[in-house]
């Protein structure tokens, strides 16, 4: 893990994990801040299952707890331990208010929650099949509220599925239940799909109203809520006009300081770089997207208004 100043583009720190750092099948995936906690969350994924659409469920899966602040690692939690490589695919995580982690698996679609001390891990909603193949969560998101979570299913497309095709679906659940119970979130106008997801992100600029969703092979998808999440609007996409290879690869949206929004992309997988354990990580693109987002948000909230 990188700490990374976007200003001046150079890297701050590097943050090594003992017995993950450099192990060739293990690469750092999600990422969550926890404001009450001042800890960050981070899942460590296993390639196998991502380089075999979900064929391939082993390797270790890892959470791990990092205090910035003591610069050093709180705790580390095995998920392998408790899915025995039945299931697979980690690859984002939330937090509630009480701290309780939760972490999205998409092969198939699950979700473990672990307890604040990293110590009981619950299969909080469990695989629906025994098939490791069929593509489900890839990205997930809380409210300010800290209780309710938000997750995109994928709805069975693979991520290597070209542009046009797929149509994901957001769920909620509701955190303080001792059990995952997924709400389908209706989304408007009807009829507008959403395509092959990876992560999804509600930046505190909106206050928890907007929610990005990055779609491979085609950009980010801006959706606005007035209901809590009760239902979404789609008001449009921004498409990758990126180089040729980041028109396929982008990972993730974020929001630095009060207002910049930038969409970040990432070689992967890579060819192994000779005398490494890893692909060519020297270059980190990172797009900004703010006044695009801004825009269809502004569009969101007028055509909102006059539906109310």
């Amino acid at each position: 893990m990188i700490k990374f100043d976007p200003y001046t583009n150079t890297t701050l720190e590097i943050i090594n994990f003992p017995g993950i750092t450099e192990v060739y099948d293990e690469h750092a995936s999600g990422i969550h801040w926890d404001s009450r906690t001042k800890l960050v969350s981070i899942v460590i994924d296993a390639q196998p299952a991502f380089l075999t659409n979900g064929a391939n469920a082993s390797g270790d899966y890892w959470l791990i707890k990092y205090s910035p602040l003591q610069k050093k690692e709180v705790w580390r939690a095995n998920l392998t331990a408790l899915t025995n490589a039945k299931w697979s695919g980690f690859q984002d995580v939330t937090v509630s208010s009480d701290g309780y982690s939760f972490v999205v698996g998409t092969y198939p679609k699950s979700i473990i929650r672990v307890d604040p001390s990293g110590k009981e891990l619950v299969a909080w909603y469990p695989p629906q099949t025994t098939n490791t193949s069929v593509h489900g969560f890839t990205g997930v998101a809380s409210l300010g509220d800290g209780n309710t979570l938000i997750a995109i299913d994928a709805n069975d497309v693979p991520e290597d599925i070209p542009s046009g095709t797929g149509n994901s679906q957001l769920y909620r659940f509701n955190m303080s239940s001792p059990k995952g119970i997924p709400k389908i979130i209706p989304r408007f106008p009807e009829g507008i799909t959403l395509g092959v997801p990876d992560a999804i992100f509600l930046p505190r600029k909106y206050h928890g109203r907007v929610l990005l969703a990055v779609i491979n092979y085609v950009g980010v998808t801006v959706l606005v809520s007035k209901d809590n999440w009760n239902t979404a609007h789609q008001m449009g996409t921004i498409r990758s006009e990126f180089p040729e290879f980041f028109k396929r690869i982008v990972t993730a949206t974020v929001q630095v300081g009060d207002e910049k929004l930038f969409l970040l992309g990432q070689y992967f997988p890579g060819s192994i770089v000779p005398g490494t354990k890893g692909g060519n990580q020297s270059v980190f693109p990172v797009f900004d997207i703010t006044g695009e987002v801004d825009a269809l948000v502004n569009k969101g909230y007028n055509t909102l208004s006059l539906l109310m």
